[in-house]
């Protein structure tokens, strides 16, 4: 007797149209994720230098106060120079510029700027300076 092997129509495996879709797929959410954690890098790139600027903005400001307490006097306009902080250049600028040169009160812009991959960041802050004899004259005529 001749035994017929039969052969079905569905076979256990596979085929290729499967696996081509199934590895588009993959591919897909494999680069979904590098992409945002590209993104979250920069992103923490970004804050991890503002905040180590922030301090250095704050002294700056300290520094330009402690120059009108002694002298009573700012000469206004624009300094600009570079700080390096942890093997990063920051460029920066400040503008001195008087409000009300009869009381002594003067405004300062101070920006900082840095190279943050391909384009360039920074970062503004504005302070308001009053000499210590108007502030005196605030505190005991308004409080």
């Amino acid at each position: 007797m001749k035994q017929k092997i039969r052969f079905s129509k569905r076979s256990k495996g596979f085929t290729l149209i499967e696996v081509m879709v199934t590895v588009a797929i993959l591919a897909f959410g494999i680069v979904t994720i590098y992409e945002a954690l590209f993104i979250s890098m920069d992103a923490f790139g970004f804050y991890t230098n503002y905040l180590n600027t922030q301090d250095w903005g704050n002294e700056k400001i300290v520094e330009v106060q402690d120059q009108l307490t002694q002298m009573q006097i700012l000469e206004p306009g624009e300094v600009s120079g570079q700080i390096v902080r942890d093997h990063k250049t920051f460029d920066w600028s400040m503008t001195i510029s008087p409000v009300n040169e009869e009381l002594g009160l003067y405004k300062i812009d101070l920006t900082l700027s840095w190279k943050q991959g391909s384009k360039t960041v920074s970062s503004s802050r504005a302070a308001y300076l009053l000499p210590p004899q108007l502030k005196e004259y605030n505190e005991e005529n308004f409080v």
